[in-house]
């Protein structure tokens, strides 16, 4: 897995990973519970991460999402 995108707000990673799973690649999201365990919640981003073989279609989506 290739972390691709770091958040600040946990649900906009939910919405950008539910984005990618909608168009078939396979995303995570690491550190999703970090903030409740340092009780910092912008202190520890949660990343987002695909399957490296996926990298250049999801940056392509992502940048098509953005834009939008």
């Amino acid at each position: 897995m290739t972390t691709i995108r770091e958040f600040a707000d946990p649900i906009r990673a939910g919405i950008v990973q539910s984005f990618l799973q909608d168009h078939g690649i396979d995303a995570v999201l690491l550190d999703e519970g970090a903030s409740a365990w340092t009780g910092a919640r912008f202190l520890v981003p949660v990343r987002l991460a695909v399957p490296s073989e996926h990298v250049g279609a999801a940056e392509a989506l992502l940048d098509q999402f953005e834009k939008n």
